[in-house]
């Protein structure tokens, strides 16, 4: 290095570092000290043209996203090394990442290379394209949905999935807000609503707390989290009625406004009650207490009977990292109350895929099937290398 000073300010100045981080690495006595990591083309290239005894630009390759938060939470992203750190990234990281190639060179003992030794070179080895079962045409519209529901409702975030319930394939997954997979550690990204911008955090967070944020921002809600279903998980309990032969469509049924189950009064959601009503009916006015009286038809016995048979009980098995268990009464601990609210969706959690993938199998005819986006993984001429079915 021929002049320190000037290093130290064009270094400063192009990586917008501050003086005390480049000087302590540039006055260091080492054969080799790495200033910054990470570096866009542009600049690189710029410092090049000062051409800087001793300074080496280095060029490396690294993920692109070119749809920027387009379903980010799906597909994950890459860290300085290009592992993935969530999502598909992670899942199948062993058919997207390739193999590193390498340059063998002689040195000597401080490590020099000694000029016009043999060189000899392995050649790296491409990683293969994932193909997948998303429909970017649908992802984009059902992002444009969330976000309206988020500023509607002035939501802390919503999702939403749309599923081939036929074979599983995943043609959307939306987590709003998401966040930019080619800016992955700036927080606060997309923040839309007034809630949210309330809770963003100082981007001056450092350690463990800014990682938490992070974490919170990178969390895929569809799989990672867990909620009460409400009313849309009545469709379970209404299929397991009517396999058992406990209900039919034409049973008469009689709503107050409530059913009174051992000491607990429990409302309908319409409160001056639905009247008299078929089962049919019931179900098409989405009415409390008739499917409380359908679940008290099938007892805790055969009501967890149906929710073991439909899979509730175990994971989805989706090709995404961290998916969470429903959270369900154990049997034993289940009286005629805890029946009841389950019945209509309470008083248990599970996750939104979970509850898509059971109403699929109600859709299908009853087969479960496995959510997934993986399709298949293709090598760089072309070969179909993996199918995942």
């Amino acid at each position: 290095m021929e002049d320190r000073e000037k290093v130290i300010s064009i270094l400063c100045s192009e990586l917008e570092l501050d003086e005390e981080t480049v000087r302590k690495r540039v006055e260091k006595r080492s054969s080799r000290e790495i200033i910054k990591t990470n570096v866009d083309k542009e600049v690189g290239n710029k410092i090049r043209t000062y051409r800087l005894a001793g300074v080496k630009v280095d060029e490396d390759y690294k993920r692109y996203y070119p749809y920027d938060d387009l379903a980010s939470k799906v597909l994950g992203f890459t860290g300085g090394d290009n592992q993935g750190i969530i999502g598909l990234e992670v899942k199948y990281e062993k058919y997207l990442k390739g193999i590193n190639g390498k340059i063998l060179t002689m040195s000597d003992a401080k490590g020099v290379e000694i000029d016009n030794a043999a060189e000899d070179r392995i050649e790296p080895v491409a990683g293969n394209d994932l193909r997948i079962s998303l429909d970017i045409n649908i992802q984009k519209y059902a992002e444009q949905l969330a976000y309206q529901v988020l500023e509607k409702k002035n939501a802390k975030k919503v999702s939403i999935i749309v599923m081939n319930p036929q074979n599983g394939e995943l043609l959307a997954m939306v987590n709003v807000p998401e966040f930019n997979l080619n800016d992955p550690f700036t927080l606060n990204q997309n923040l839309r609503s007034q809630s949210l911008r309330e809770l963003a955090v100082s981007d001056s967070l450092t350690g463990a707390k800014k990682q938490e944020q992070l974490n919170q921002m990178w969390r895929n809600t569809c799989i990672n989290d867990t909620y009460e279903p409400g009313s849309t998980f009545k469709i379970i309990t209404a299929a397991a009625g009517l396999e058992s032969g406990a209900v039919k469509l034409t049973d008469q049924f009689s709503c107050p406004g409530f059913r009174v189950v051992e000491d607990r009064k429990i409302r309908c959601h319409k409160v001056g009650g639905h009247g008299a009503e078929t089962f049919l009916q019931g179900a098409m006015n989405s009415c409390n207490p008739v499917f409380i009286d359908v679940g008290q038809r099938l007892g805790v016995d055969g009501y967890y009977k149906y929710f073991t048979q439909f899979g509730l009980k175990g994971k989805t098995g989706i090709d995404l990292p961290g998916e969470a268990a429903t959270i369900m009464h154990k049997k034993e601990n289940m009286g005629l109350v805890e029946l009841a609210t389950v019945s209509f969706g309470q008083s248990f959690q599970i996750t939104p895929v979970q509850l898509i993938t059971t109403a699929a199998s109600i859709v299908n005819g009853g087969t479960r099937v496995t959510p997934h986006f993986g399709v298949s993984a293709v090598s760089a001429d072309g070969t179909s290398v993996h199918e995942f079915k």
